[in-house]
């Protein structure tokens, strides 16, 4: 913290008076017919001085597998912009999503934590996480822990609200989150960052971005830490590394590689919640995860391009519990975790539409090794698993005569080698009515869920004879621009799972020793609106935010199954200003205020029980200052000051923990 504030003094009073200075935005490139997704992106974001909430044509690649513009997207897609991430300064992707429609983030206490991003009332199992395009969700849960993801070299965030079965088979129920990288472009730059508060919270990061000739990179290495706010065993630490490489061989061919590695530590203090709300000083899990992935894409003619991908993903999981004299439990867990696999798509580009045709294989290995140790008996389970994942997929799309409408139509057939085949199919149209400066958008779609490795084959628990859970959802929507400063959606949605596989009594025994084991024996039914309202009344201010309602219901052959951690109501805001010139030539002033809401919601205590987890409101602020110093070899400064949940508001994301309190940071960039 001391080092932060005097690097941040230093950066105020050393320099001299700096003349303006006039910044070229690099050009960008071209996009001939049909080598849309062969182009680099589109402009850079703005920086955050010139951002601007309603982004009319943000072209996304999630929903369709290709670079497509929103505006022309049948299905409900969310988009978080890198700059959004960087102008609220937050080290961690997870905090800024609960700033999207439709959005829950359930965090079991302090930083470093399980974190659960879940879609529309689904389960964390339920939607689907890719990074770089890459399916990182754990085979032994089906969830994914967003709690050591950094905002380091993301560019944007897209969210898919709405099953993605037909393109992304399994997990993408609820929907799927693409978390991509910052493509290099322009001169070499490189920057520092330094920041630190209470809590011994601190944040180093270093980044580099750039093209040296046909070679485009960029990367970054971070590292963040705090002490937690419990009075012992609550730190946390996450270092992190993240590196995009784009080679342009020609016009027409691009090789791309990415790699990600993180190395988490969490002290576990709420362990021990289970015996009596008794706080654990020893629990401790470790984390390590890497990905790895190459690309190729090649544009065969002036309409027909592929692409080939290989990637593979090891996750691993340990954690330790040594017993003391208020708990003499013991528990030793060891979970590796790889998935390797391969990808491949053609797209040919008609002149009414374009035509997407793919294949995928995966092959997901994990070993889940427990060791518990009790006073009154002992569990240890050791099994593990080899699972094969083939699946094809088709999608086409139409653009009616006259551009009166854009409809989009496609399935996709997967095979598991744990039970057989799923057929999952998908359509939407978008009605553009330029006239009245609105859009009609409706679609359905189904998906399926493959179980879970514990659920398969966790002894005394897991049932080999699952079969997958089954959606199908509707969902339909307008979009209205109000001028050229506000635009507002409203969006209805209804979704149905079948076989969904829920715990079913047993009588305990040698084979059940839990009293229940997992079976396809629920149904969820929900239904929801969402509303979306963005404004940009006048020059350095805008507005965006959004609402939901979600009713759900549960129907098991379990009596008293009730939706668990699914708010009724919640909703965010985001209030952006920037000022320029506020104190001195081409000096820059932005800030944010965030507020998040969530509605009460049913939820189970760490005893086992269902009880109301209350509802809460957040307040987060952030300001930045860049005075634009005349350095030599600076190129940008900015210091910042950034303060989580201002008036320290007690509550809990998930029931029986504790959420942080107040946080606040100072922090000081150099670019170079």
């Amino acid at each position: 913290m001391r080092l932060t504030l005097a690097i941040a003094l230093l950066v105020i009073v050393a320099a001299a008076p700096a003349r303006a200075q006039t910044v070229k935005a690099a050009p960008t490139p071209k996009t001939r017919a049909g080598k849309s997704s062969n182009t680099r992106a589109a402009g850079k974001h703005a920086p955050p001085s010139k951002r601007h909430p309603v982004k009319l044509s943000e072209v996304v690649v999630t929903a369709t597998r290709i670079r497509q513009p929103l505006s022309e997207i049948g299905t409900s897609v969310s988009v978080m912009p890198g700059s959004q991430l960087q102008d609220q300064k937050l080290g961690l992707v997870a905090p800024a999503m609960q700033q999207l429609p439709g959005v829950e983030v359930n965090q079991a206490g302090s930083p470093g934590t399980q974190t659960d991003v879940t879609i529309r009332g689904s389960t964390a199992a339920q939607t689907l996480v890719l990074i770089d395009g890459v399916d990182v969700n754990t085979v032994s849960t089906g969830g994914f822990d967003f709690s050591t993801i950094a905002t380091d070299n993301v560019e944007r965030v897209e969210v898919v609200r709405g099953s993605g079965g037909a393109l992304y088979g399994s997990q993408a129920i609820g929907g799927v989150v693409n978390v991509i990288s910052k493509e290099g472009q322009g001169a070499p730059h490189f920057s520092l960052l330094s920041e630190g508060g209470n809590r011994g919270t601190e944040r180093q990061v270093g980044t580099a971005n750039g093209a040296l000739g046909n070679l485009g990179y960029s990367g970054s290495i971070s590292y963040q830490s705090t002490e937690g706010f419990r009075p012992f065993n609550d730190s946390s630490d996450n270092l992190s590394g993240a590196l995009r490489l784009d080679y342009h061989l020609s016009g027409d061919t691009t090789v791309r590689g990415f790699a990600r590695y993180i190395r988490s530590n969490v002290d576990l203090v709420n362990f021990s919640d289970s015996v009596g709300e008794l706080l654990d000083p020893n629990a401790h899990q470790r984390g390590e995860f890497m990905l790895y992935k190459g690309e190729v894409e090649h544009n065969f003619a002036q309409r027909l391009w592929a692409k080939w991908s290989v990637f593979y993903v090891r996750n691993e999981i340990r954690l330790n519990n040594y017993p003391e004299p208020a708990n003499l439990t013991a528990e030793a867990d060891d979970i590796p975790e790889e998935n390797r696999a391969t990808d491949s798509e053609l797209v040919y580009t008609w002149d009414w539409g374009r035509t997407l045709a793919g294949f995928e294989f995966h092959d997901r290995w994990a070993r889940i090794r427990n060791n518990l140790l009790n006073p009154s008996f002992n569990l240890f389970s050791d099994f593990h698993h080899q699972r094969q994942e083939y699946a094809g997929y088709v999608e086409q799309e139409e653009t009616l005569p006259g551009g009166i409408a854009t409809l989009t139509g496609g399935f996709r057939v997967d095979g598991n080698s744990d039970f057989g085949e799923e057929v999952s199919p998908a359509w939407s149209l978008v009605i553009p009515l330029k006239r009245y400066g609105m859009s009609l958008r409706g679609s359905y779609s189904e998906g399926f869920r493959a179980p879970s490795f514990d659920e398969l084959f966790f002894p005394g628990f897991g049932n080999p004879n699952l079969q997958p859970e089954i959606s199908s959802e509707y969902d339909g929507g307008v979009t209205k621009n109000l001028g050229e400063a506000a635009t507002v959606s409203v969006i209805y949605f209804s979704r149905r799972i079948h076989n969904l596989i829920v715990p079913v009594p047993c009588a305990v025994s040698p084979t059940c020793p839990f009293g229940s084991e997992a079976g396809n024996a629920g149904r969820v039914d929900t239904q929801g609106v969402e509303f979306i309202p963005a404004l940009a009344p006048w020059h350095g201010l805008a507005l965006s935010g959004n609402f939901t309602y979600l009713d759900e219901t549960h129907r098991s052959a379990q009596s008293g199954s009730i939706p668990l951690r699914t708010p009724k109501y919640s909703a965010s805001s985001t209030l952006h200003y920037s000022y320029n010139e506020l104190l001195r030539a081409a000096d820059a002033l932005s800030a944010d205020l965030v507020y998040v809401f969530v509605g009460d919601r049913d939820d189970v205590s760490p005893v086992g029980t269902i009880l109301n987890n209350p509802a809460y409101h957040r307040f987060d602020f952030t300001i930045n200052y860049s005075p634009a110093l005349r350095w030599q070899r600076i190129r940008g400064e900015q210091i910042y000051v950034r303060v989580q949940n201002i008036f320290d508001r007690r509550y809990q994301q998930v029931l029986g923990f504790k959420s942080p309190p107040v946080n606040f940071v100072a922090g000081v960039t150099l670019g170079f």
